[in-house]
């Protein structure tokens, strides 16, 4: 039984996401204890403790633990069997760090997976599902992942209730992914996004505006989608990501909040952007940690704007369950 302790390197969930994912995939049982222990209210929390339901169900996983707040927990799978999931995290839980957890397996299910997943599409700390649409999913199906997602529900902090329907299918043959140069930007694009209740205040047009008036002077073509649903709770957000000739693509995210005008959004997220094509880097530091456990399985490498507490900590759950694997120079992730 691999051994984890919780409170290393990021000390928080992505520890238990990784582990949870690569658990399933290798048939390799773990033990995590000192769960999120660097975190203000240690343990399972709700999208955790959903993330290892759904695993378990797919796997027909033996565990010990398993209860929100819980501080360690066994989990013993078997074989990877696939079926239909609908999985409610509850109130805003991430949608998008569950996803974390189920897409690698999902992919190594004898006929994919199906999901209907409800809570969270974006906030604090989260990955925005509109991050997945533009920049994750594309780059998986460079490796050969199909994986067709549905956003049926927009859902703001703090009652969520948010709905995507997510397909993946069986993964064929891995392709390498070989991301080393960020190459000339052919396009940025994006959505501004916002609550029903927020649209005669213009509220995902500013964000879009402020974004566009900043990002002129890069002189490259801006596309950037206005949308507005109806929500549970009043929110917005903003996701841009770059187009460039090697291929590439990266991205950058700003949330909307109380009292936070839009114009500060747009801009938030237009400095990010900058800040990530300034770095000459072909993988953005938040899509780097997200890569790490394909790029485990599918080879390659990526050079990232930044490797991040959130990226070491992948590469060390991936090695504890694959051996060394991966060589890190001059921000260049090598799986060798």
């Amino acid at each position: 039984m691999i051994e984890i302790p919780g409170d290393y390197l990021e000390g928080g969930g992505q520890i238990l996401r990784t582990a949870l994912a690569l658990s399933a995939v290798t048939g390799k049982p773990m033990h995590v204890y000192n769960i999120r222990a660097k975190r203000p209210k240690p343990g399972l929390k709700a999208q955790h403790f959903h993330a290892f339901k759904a695993v378990a169900e797919i796997t027909d996983a033996q565990y010990k633990g398993l209860e929100i707040g819980s501080r360690e927990i066994e989990f013993i799978p078997k074989t990877l069997k696939s079926k239909f999931l609908s999985i409610d995290v509850g109130t805003a839980g991430s949608i998008g760090l569950l996803l974390q957890s189920l897409l690698l397996p999902a992919c190594f299910c004898p006929q994919g997976l199906h999901l209907k997943i409800r809570g969270g599409t974006c906030g604090k700390g989260q990955i925005p599902i509109e991050y997945y649409d533009g920049v994750i999913l594309p780059l998986l199906k460079k490796i050969g992942v199909s994986i067709k997602l549905n956003l049926l529900r927009r859902g703001y902090y703090p009652k969520g209730g948010g709905e995507i329907g997510i397909s993946v299918s069986k993964i064929q043959n891995f392709s390498p992914l070989v991301l080393v140069e960020q190459g000339k930007i052919l396009k940025i694009r994006g959505l501004s996004h916002a609550a029903k209740y927020l649209e005669k205040a213009k509220v995902a047009e500013r964000q879009a505006q402020k974004v566009e008036e900043i990002l002129k002077r890069l002189n490259v073509p801006i596309e950037i989608e206005v949308e507005y649903a109806d929500t549970l709770s009043p929110g917005s957000g903003i996701v841009l990501w770059v187009e460039t000739e090697t291929g590439a693509l990266f991205g950058a995210d700003a949330l909307g909040e109380r009292s936070k005008p839009a114009e500060r959004v747009g801009e938030e997220v237009a400095i990010k952007l900058i800040k990530e094509i300034e770095s000459n880097a072909p993988v953005d530091k938040h899509l780097a940690d997200n890569l790490v456990p394909w790029l485990a399985f599918c080879g390659g490498e990526v050079r990232v704007s930044e490797i991040t507490l959130h990226t070491q900590t992948n590469i060390w759950v991936c090695e504890l369950f694959l051996g060394k694997i991966f060589a890190v120079k001059d921000n260049i992730i090598k799986r060798i």
